[in-house]
């Protein structure tokens, strides 16, 4: 009888000790998988950091470049016709249409015709 105890108590302690070894490994696989995905993240988290720096700097030279244009032009960039606009489906498109040629005043016309 005292040895019907030992062995059931033995297989009792084997399934225990596979269970716990189970939950140790599952537990070591998920920490490791679960820590690569971290990795992941903060390089993409740097790459998208570097990539809006840099859209950030090419904005600030169209800014500046629209700046200048307007300083030796005649006719007036708006910066807000310059942006692009996305629309539900994820196409960029302009939200202005372009911008017309400028009116000319009748004296010009006139020399044109030959009429003056």
């Amino acid at each position: 009888m005292l040895w019907e105890i030992v062995v059931s108590a033995d297989w009792r302690l084997t399934a225990v000790a596979l269970a716990v070894g189970a939950v140790v490994v599952a537990a070591a696989l998920i920490w490791n998988g679960s820590r690569r995905i971290w990795k992941r993240m903060e390089t993409i988290e740097t790459r998208l950091s570097k990539m809006q720096n840099e859209v950030t700097a090419i904005l600030q030279v169209q800014a500046a470049l629209i700046t200048k244009l307007n300083a030796n032009s005649k006719v007036e960039i708006e910066p807000r016709g310059m942006a692009v606009e996305i629309t539900g489906g994820d196409i960029a498109g302009q939200p202005m249409s372009p911008p017309t040629a400028p009116a000319q005043p009748e004296s010009v016309k006139a020399d044109k015709s030959g009429d003056a």
